[in-house]
């Protein structure tokens, strides 16, 4: 087995903040094996395992060649994705993701051909200034709320009431409560998707998120493909991977683009400091 791989940072331009870690920069190791891209990487406040536990886990597979003993979604999602024989060629459509309202951010992004917008909400902006970007979007245009489980049910109606002119451009609020509990029992036109919770419902809601590094890329294609016949739309979600689980991500996000057309969540790498 042929391998030149090596172990990279990149750092970020703002801090990110995920499940209350915040990360200046993320460890990768990347590069070739046997001659085709390979990437593995975690995120902190995501994942479970670290990066180190990661790395070792992957070179004992190197060893024995047996995917069955890989226990690390991080990890298994790399490899499944490194044995993968087709990976999509044309990019996907994707959002954009804004860590918050910047409604003078529109222009630069539409000239990107941006048209659905992710927001980062619950982190101090007020529902008046959502309600200006959504102001500020043209009829074809969609936003996505992200509300990272740092929201009140009582919390979220009230955004909600503010922004009532605009509900029709909101295609869902990601994961906005602490409780499964209290989104099963959420009763409103304005839909949830799960995010990290995703696998613990998959009856109640018809808007998926998902990030393939924590549950594989293999166990990902089957779930977008069952939540198909049903219907259902699924959102594939980057944890802030680097260019090569991109177009990985990009392969998963055309097999659901196949069943039916969905932005995906693949435009972070911009807030690397170095691309």
């Amino acid at each position: 087995m042929e391998i030149a791989l090596k172990k990279i940072v990149r750092s970020f331009k703002t801090p990110i903040v995920v499940a209350g870690v915040s990360n200046t920069s993320k460890q990768f190791l990347e590069g070739e094996i046997n001659g085709r891209p390979f990437e593995l990487s975690v995120l902190p406040g995501l994942h479970t395992e670290s990066f180190e536990q990661a790395c070792e886990q992957f070179y004992q597979y190197l060893d024995h060649g047996d995917l069955t003993r890989i226990t690390y979604p991080s990890v298994r999602f790399a490899l499944e994705a490194w044995l993968y024989q087709e990976h999509a060629k044309t990019l996907v459509k994707s959002n954009a993701l804004l860590l918050r309202p910047d409604t003078q951010r529109l222009t630069q992004l539409r000239n990107k051909g941006y048209d659905c917008f992710k927001i980062k909400i619950a982190r101090g902006e007020s529902a008046h200034e959502l309600k200006d970007f959504l102001a500020h979007l043209q009829p074809h245009e969609k936003v996505r709320l992200d509300g990272n489980r740092l929201l009140s049910p009582h919390a979220l109606e009230e955004i909600l009431q503010t922004l009532v002119p605009y509900w029709n451009l909101i295609d869902y609020i990601e994961e906005p409560f602490a409780t499964l509990e209290e989104h099963q029992q959420w009763r409103h036109r304005v839909a949830i998707a799960l995010d990290e919770s995703v696998l613990l419902d998959q009856t109640h809601f018809h808007k998926h998120v998902l990030k393939p590094s924590l549950y594989g890329f293999q166990h990902t294609l089957e779930l977008i493909e069952s939540w198909g016949k049903l219907g259902h739309v699924t959102t594939i979600s980057s944890a802030f991977e680097g260019p090569i689980a991109l177009s990985w991500l990009n392969t998963l996000a055309a097999k659901q683009n196949s069943l039916k057309p969905n932005p995906a969540g693949l435009g972070t790498l911009e807030f690397f400091a170095h691309n």
